[in-house]
């Protein structure tokens, strides 16, 4: 009798036993299930907050450090490529437009470095080389040119360009016997009447392009000048923002060149 008494409390004790490690068993893989269920709620609360908030700070910086990478390398290799050219070689400051992008690069002992740049408008019809160019086409002219002074409405600007002030006479002849030339003239003549653009040519920069020889009908008043209120587009000349052209004018030196340029490997023919 007592035999059957202990086996009764000893298997009811094991069965209890065996429910209670089956209760942890339980709860041990609900609580995975709900760890897995959290790690999963972070990490598409992490996926949503970068689609909207874009990359961590530290991403940021790489990007931008890549960025800067590649524009250094650019620089450096633009800057080598200025220096080989045979104008490079004549000058010690040159401006570079690359299409949309107007640089100023000084000469040091092995290339050339970048000083500024600005975005740039052009021709309404584009880019053409300068020897195919025609007046009135509305093309701007490839190539590389003197810049070869400085103009404008006051009566001195801060530059150590030559400078010419705009008078109510002031003309850019389109006549055969001065084509391409500033012509001062009490009665109207062929060409620009420079006194009618007081915004564009507030303060602007001559190009010599075809300048040497000079070529009747090939194109004449080629300027760097601030653009039109409604458009970067012009008849031929380069176009900056106003701002812009009162960063650029003091930093010129007293004698540099222009190469235009659609593509960077245009560089090598000049």
């Amino acid at each position: 009798m007592l035999w059957i008494v202990s086996r009764y409390f000893r298997a009811k004790k094991e069965r209890k036993a065996m429910n209670l490690f089956s209760q942890k068993k339980q709860q041990k893989k609900t609580k995975m299930v709900l760890t897995g269920i959290l790690i999963l709620s972070l990490f598409c609360l992490s996926m949503i907050f970068t689609a909207f908030a874009g990359p961590g700070e530290l991403y940021q910086k790489k990007l931008e450090s890549q960025s800067s990478t590649s524009s250094n390398d650019a620089e450096i290799r633009i800057g080598k490529k200025l220096f080989q050219t045979e104008i490079g070689k004549k000058e010690e400051q040159l401006l570079v437009m690359l299409d949309h992008e107007l640089s100023l690069w000084n000469k040091g002992e092995y290339r050339y470095y970048l000083q500024w740049k600005t975005y740039n408008g052009y021709g309404r019809n584009g880019l053409k080389e300068g020897t195919e160019r025609k007046e009135g086409d509305g093309t701007t002219p490839l190539g590389a040119y003197p810049i070869s002074f400085a103009f404008g409405f006051p009566s001195s600007v801060n530059t150590k360009l030559p400078y010419k002030q705009i008078q109510k006479t002031s003309y850019w002849s389109g006549e055969k016997n001065t084509y391409n030339t500033w012509v001062e003239s009490p009665t109207k003549i062929a060409g620009e009447r420079l006194y009618s653009y007081k915004i564009c040519y507030e303060k602007a920069l001559a190009i010599g392009f075809n300048q040497n020889p000079v070529v009747f009908g090939r194109g004449s008043a080629i300027f760097l000048h601030i653009k039109a209120p409604d458009t970067w587009e012009s008849s031929g000349c380069i176009t900056i923002e106003k701002q812009a052209m009162e960063e650029l004018l003091p930093l010129l030196k007293d004698k540099l060149s222009i190469i235009t340029l659609q593509k960077e490997e245009e560089l090598q023919k000049y």
